[in-house]
């Protein structure tokens, strides 16, 4: 499948843009040109922008008067391979697998090729306070000119996101030795799903166990410490002792004090928070690979399919351009659709010219060249 069009009305700084995407997007232009605006768009959409939401989301025209309303419309095609080019090209069907996902969310146009449209509407909620994001299936995919009209939108709210579409965020300021501390970020849901069977967390577990003897029995300092911790017995009528583990005891700690080191061999390497960021942001975008991947093998082992929308904002940050060229290649070989923001020409000479998308930010509003 493919997220062949998206248009927006109403946010940030785009009063009125439609936009076409490949499979790889790779959106260039000045700063404030609408790249970022671009992208929290369709996160609004398809992500979980809309708990970041501000009113300096809603857009301001050139009279200051401020839009009551956001829409996003998202159009999704079926697609396949085509020898001729060596690409994706656009086919008139989904798969039976899509099929099972989409359910009644799929629609035929006047040619009878499927699509789904969804459309995302944002408002403020005068009762509530905040905001209410509803998003509603689309019947048809007017022309442009019309396409914020209700004619085609069905009224029927689409309560769940296609968890086979999952929006994945990239941005510029990653930093995997940071990640690695927080159980929310990529590297953390990796080491989530690190699992062992029992025989083998048994066995790796009774090696801590000899290892921890051994650091405290090889340590006068821990022999000691343990020492006077024992006295705690005292204050439980001289019941129990200190158990000291300098490294952890169960299998399940063990992505408490996860580390990453990397270097030129082992006895030349070091922990990421050594590293430079060009290094340290690098390594945290290939977790998002990693966590990708295993996200993949999971809709496969349950027969599920699976399509992410990797957007990465500004990829190229704090790396050399030999890096950056190499970076581009890793991130277009994801299964699923990139979508990429960069200042960067080296990443842009990497692209196809058909990928580029240039955004301009006229006094009329952003448009695309």
């Amino acid at each position: 499948i493919l997220i062949n069009k998206v248009r927006i009305s109403g946010f940030r700084g785009i009063s009125n843009l439609e936009i076409s995407l490949p499979r790889v997007a790779v959106l260039i232009g000045k700063n404030n040109a609408g790249k970022t605006s671009v992208i929290k768009a369709i996160q609004l959409a398809l992500g979980d922008y809309s708990r970041h939401l501000t009113d300096e989301d809603f857009h301001i025209d050139s009279d200051d008067n401020v839009t009551s309303k956001i829409i996003v419309d998202v159009c999704i095609k079926p697609t396949e391979y085509k020898e001729t080019t060596d690409d994706w090209g656009e086919c008139n069907k989904f798969s039976d697998e899509w099929i099972e996902a989409f359910a009644d969310l799929i629609h035929f146009d006047t040619s009878s090729d499927a699509f789904v449209a969804i459309r995302t509407v944002c408002e403020k909620d005068s009762i509530k306070g905040g905001y209410k994001v509803i998003r509603y299936p689309l019947s048809g995919w007017n022309e442009f000119e019309s396409w914020t009209d209700n004619s085609t939108q069905i009224n029927k709210k689409i309560t769940k996101r296609i968890d086979a579409m999952p929006f994945i965020s990239i941005d510029a300021q990653r930093d995997i030795h940071q990640e690695l501390r927080e159980k929310t970020s990529y590297v953390g849901k990796v080491l989530s799903e690190i699992d062992f069977t029992s025989e083998d967390k048994d066995a790796l577990e009774e090696l801590i166990q000899e290892l921890n003897d051994k650091a405290v029995e090889t340590s006068s300092v821990l022999t000691d410490l343990k020492t006077h911790l024992d006295s705690l017995s005292q204050s439980f009528e001289g019941q129990g002792q200190t158990d000291i583990r300098p490294f952890p005891k169960k299998i399940r700690d063990l992505s408490k004090i996860f580390s990453i080191y990397f270097g030129d061999g082992a006895t030349n390497s070091f922990s990421m928070e050594y590293h430079g960021m060009g290094t340290r942001s690098w390594a945290s975008m290939l977790t998002v690979k990693a966590f990708l991947e295993l996200s993949e093998k999971k809709h496969e082992k349950e027969e599920e399919c699976f399509f992410p929308i990797v957007a990465a904002e500004e990829p190229e940050a704090h790396l050399h351009p030999n890096a950056q060229r190499t970076l581009y290649k890793q991130l277009a070989s994801v299964k699923g659709q990139v979508i990429i923001s960069t200042h960067s020409p080296y990443l842009a000479a990497e692209s196809k010219l058909t990928d580029l998308r240039s955004l301009v930010n006229l006094h009329s509003g952003v448009r695309v060249k």
